[in-house]
């Protein structure tokens, strides 16, 4: 509980205090879980829902709407966004900073939007990784795992004097493929290279400059990329490139005890050249935000954003787009006052966020947040949020045949972009409870109620017409905006050390939806109604841990479909 956090507030504080359902996997979960992937660490979480679709597509979906579509939860590393503006998602595959360098993962379960944007609706996953000063020395790395695959990584730390530290990394992973219900090869199995480097500088006790970059490069299979909806039969495995990279820079400077700022720019690049969801996109970003207290118990924090993003994605005779090429921009500006009304007692919060993009033209994303806490060991916090989710690429601009109807005359169901769609907006109701007794006992406990409004997904078939080249009988369905839903459910999370030596948890999440008019499925769809994650801690001797862990999702009702 009194891990310190940034992503709740955007500054530093115990977790404990956060006014959000955050949850914190710190760099000793991971190297004590064993884990492989970030997606695979997330597990930990309780209330995220997880899924491994294929060898190298992960659903991490929070509060409902778990689907591979998700766009509803908002991904950074360092800062630097990493969701995608085609479909709305995360490829996690080529998201794989070294995890001996993650620092901390802070995941926070609901909207995010007041300070981090659009598409922050129903959570936040912040990424943290290691200064270079605590990653000094040589270190070597490497898993093997049955039905997953292997890796290998190498690192090098140093420094330059006293105010320079750097790191120097490399990775090559290869993933097995998947199988099937009936124990056949997928074909899906895909090997990734990558290397970076950073640089810490500290000219001064008032400034830190940070640089980062990074490349890789990789090959992938999918079978399901090479099916024809003519014939409804697969051609063949699919083999293709992913490649992209990024550079870093961030500047942070401290007037004085009361007064800082926190200077960021980033630029990303990635290429896909898959036949279904290919992309060549450029991405750059400009933030400065500037914290300032007027006393110690009155604050606040202000900033805003130039986001532009390029992109050429696939076009084919299947895929098709318009238009090819296309660039959006995005200014922002927020600003949230933090009062302590009642000094470690009562905290409220107040901010909202203010954005223009290309897509749907200005969006406005307010909320209030209050901390009460009546004794040390007791936190209790509710907030009331308004977040939107802006149309994907796919929404606005894409078409392509999707499902076989009927062979004789051929007859396929294809979807379509509609520019017109407006964003997607969420309510959100929450309130949470803490309880922490030295390092013995913690329980968080947090309850919420999320109304959706213009939902996006696709049209009742319309009007059929005829495709000439080649020739086939179209049945039109056009992504647009259906109407409203609701998920609302409880989230809880226990931690007992029975002995010094040995502790264990439990997470429990409960999700309920109703449905969404229009829709095929539920707001909840794509989501389990009842997870349980269990973990174990043995301490066996200083340098020994035995741990174990044990999750469950029960049924999963159906999800929207792919398209």
């Amino acid at each position: 509980m009194n891990v310190e956090v940034t992503s709740a507030s955007k500054r530093t504080e115990p977790r404990d205090a956060a006014p959000a359902a955050i949850f914190v996997i710190t760099g000793q979960d991971i190297r004590r879980g064993g884990f492989s992937s970030i997606p695979d660490a997330l597990r930990l979480v309780p209330g995220l829902y997880v899924a491994q679709q294929n060898a190298h597509v992960w659903i991490v979906a929070a509060r409902g709407f778990g689907s591979f579509f998700n766009n509803k939860m908002l991904v950074l590393i360092d800062g630097r966004l990493v969701y995608s503006p085609e479909f709305g998602g995360v490829w996690w595959d080529v998201q794989d900073p070294p995890l001996e360098d993650i620092d901390r993962i802070e995941v926070i379960r609901g909207p995010g939007g007041t300070l981090w944007g659009a598409n922050a609706v129903n959570g936040v996953i912040n990424i943290v990784t290691k200064q270079a000063a605590k990653t000094q020395g040589v270190q070597v790395s490497g898993s093997a795992g049955v039905n997953e695959g292997y890796s290998t990584r190498v690192r090098y730390g140093g420094q330059v004097g006293e105010n320079i530290a750097y790191r120097i990394y490399g990775t090559s992973n290869y993933w097995l493929p998947s199988v099937n219900a009936s124990g056949k090869n997928n074909y899906d199995d895909w090997g990734i290279t990558q290397g970076g480097a950073r640089l810490d500088w500290n000219p001064s006790k008032e400034n830190v400059v940070t640089f980062d970059g990074q490349g890789y490069s990789g090959r992938e299979h999918d079978l399901s990329l090479n099916f024809d909806p003519l014939t409804d039969t697969l051609v063949r495995p699919s083999d293709y490139v992913v490649k992209g990279g990024h550079l870093l820079g961030r500047w942070k400077h401290s007037f004085s005890d009361r007064s800082s700022t926190d200077l960021l720019g980033y630029c990303d690049w990635t290429i896909r050249s898959d036949p279904f969801s290919g992309d060549d996109r450029t991405t750059c970003d400009v933030e400065l935000q500037h914290s300032y207290a007027f006393t110690d118990r009155q604050s606040v924090i202000w900033g805003g954003s130039i986001l532009t993003t390029a992109d050429t994605p696939e076009h084919n005779a299947t895929v098709q787009w318009d238009p090819i090429y296309r660039r959006d921009t995005t200014y922002s500006v927020f600003g949230q006052y933090d009062v302590m009304l009642m000094p470690d007692v009562l905290r409220i919060i107040i901010g909202s966020k203010f954005e223009h993009n290309n897509y749907t033209g200005f969006e406005y994303q307010p909320q209030f947040r209050a901390v009460w806490t009546p004794r040390k060991s007791h936190t209790v916090w509710l907030a009331v949020s308004r977040a939107v989710g802006t149309p994907t690429r796919v929404d606005s601009d894409f078409k392509a045949p999707v499902e076989l109807l009927s062979q004789s005359p051929p007859t396929l169901l294809v979807v379509e972009g509609d520019p017109d769609d407006r964003s997607e907006v969420l309510h959100a109701y929450e309130m949470g409870y803490r309880y922490h007794l030295t390092d013995k006992f913690a329980a968080d406990a947090s309850i919420y109620y999320n109304g959706y409004e213009h939902l996006i997904g696709t049209s009742a078939p319309g009007t059929p017409f005829v495709n000439p080249s080649p020739f086939y009988i179209a049945v039109p369905a056009v992504y647009t905006n259906l109407g409203g839903g609701q998920t609302h459910g409880l989230e809880l999370y226990l931690s007992y050390a029975p002995v010094r030596r040995w502790t264990v948890s439990a997470g429990i999440a409960e999700l309920r939806g109703n449905s969404v008019p229009g829709l095929s499925a539920s707001a909840a769809s794509g989501t389990p109604h009842h997870q349980v994650n269990l973990q174990s801690r043995l301490d066996l001797t200083r340098h020994v841990n035995f741990d174990t862990a044990y999750y469950y999702y029960d049924a999963i009702p159906r999800a929207l479909p792919y398209y």
